[in-house]
């Protein structure tokens, strides 16, 4: 049976008031991944935070731990397309704003104004696309990669309106998409999004609303996939975020602090059905005891599924379990990882 599988990471730092080290958050789990994604002959996205490297390598020029920062990373890069894996866009806007906090070697992302990419002007949407664009591009270059950087993730998954990023898309020739998740949504009072109504479980084309099918095919969307849990797992999954995240083997790589308040932003009160199951992004980082089975049980179920991760999330477990699931997708069903390469629409 054929299951096509997209295994995507976001490569990027936490966007809080601390960005976390460029060891812990990216360098060290990235190269895990990469050795469990290889001996797994399986292929990943990674969405690279190219704002923050934008405003890395400017300050690369006259600092030297942010000059080691940045040729670690772009060693490591390198060695991605090298593997065969995907470069691909993901914008973090408010890394305009950062302040780079010199005494530890991290940055300040506390200031949020810019969070959503539709709150620049012109100037820098086009500054921002075409660093991301040239850059990536380069990194392909030197590693002799034939894959190219077709595709784009917003950060927090802020894609509407998507005419505020359809010129970039055509200028640039993104043709793909990854940054609806089906059934979320947020309504803000600067930005905001609704996929509440967005296909799910597959792919689709779109043309100018990413939440909308349309048959024109002039964009790809890759909806990312939810796993539902109740009962006794939602119990269990539970119990491990109190109890098991303090374990050794659970503690995450990454030594940064999230994103607290988003300016712009109200999220609702949680609905009263959360509290007896809950829709959850299908994720490496989210693997544990608890769901191992649920995501073995949703694989066998779908034909598509669509993994979001974080390489600054994952613990020693989870990529252990990451490994386990992929040998048991490999052991099982035909599986295709190469986005590039699913089913027709």
């Amino acid at each position: 049976m054929k299951k096509n599988i997209l295994l995507t990471f976001d490569y990027e730092l936490f966007l809080g008031q601390r960005s976390g080290t460029v060891d812990n958050c990216l360098i060290i789990p990235s190269y895990r991944i990469l050795e469990i994604l290889n001996s797994n002959n399986a292929k990943a996205i990674f969405f690279i935070d190219t704002t923050y490297l934008f405003r890395l390598e400017e300050l690369s020029h006259t600092n030297k731990r942010a000059y080691s920062d940045f040729e670690k990373i772009k060693k490591q890069l390198n060695d991605i397309a090298v593997g065969g894996h995907y470069l691909l866009h993901h914008i973090h806007p408010h890394w305009l704003d950062a302040q780079y906090l010199e005494d530890i070697n991290q940055w300040n992302l506390s200031n949020t104004d810019r969070f959503a990419f539709t709150i620049l002007d012109d100037a820098e949407k086009d500054l921002l696309f075409t660093y991301s664009d040239g850059f990536l591009s380069e990194i392909y270059k030197q590693a002799g990669s034939t894959n190219n950087c077709n595709g784009f993730r917003a950060g927090g998954l802020f894609i509407v309106p998507f005419t505020c990023f359809k010129p970039y898309f055509e200028k640039f020739n993104i043709g793909n998409d990854f940054s609806v998740s089906p059934g979320d949504k947020i309504i803000g009072d600067k930005w905001g999004y609704d996929f509440s109504n967005c296909p799910s479980n597959r792919v689709y084309s779109f043309y100018d609303q990413v939440s909308l099918e349309n048959k024109d095919k002039k964009f790809c969307e890759f909806p990312i996939s939810k796993i539902k849990i109740k009962g006794i797992t939602k119990f269990l999954n539970s119990v491990y975020y109190r109890v098991g995240l303090k374990m050794p083997q659970n503690i995450i790589h990454g030594d940064g602090q999230s994103v607290a308040d988003v300016t712009g932003i109200t999220l609702p009160p949680r609905p009263l059905k959360n509290y007896f199951s809950v829709d959850l992004n299908i994720s490496v980082e989210m693997l544990n005891m608890a769901l191992i089975r649920s995501y073995k049980k949703v694989i066998k179920q779908r034909h598509y599924i669509h993994f979001l991760s974080h390489p600054k999330l994952v613990s020693e477990f989870s990529l252990r379990s990451f490994d386990r699931l992929l040998k048991f997708c490999n052991k099982n069903f035909e599986c295709e990882y190469d986005f590039a390469r699913f089913d027709k629409l």
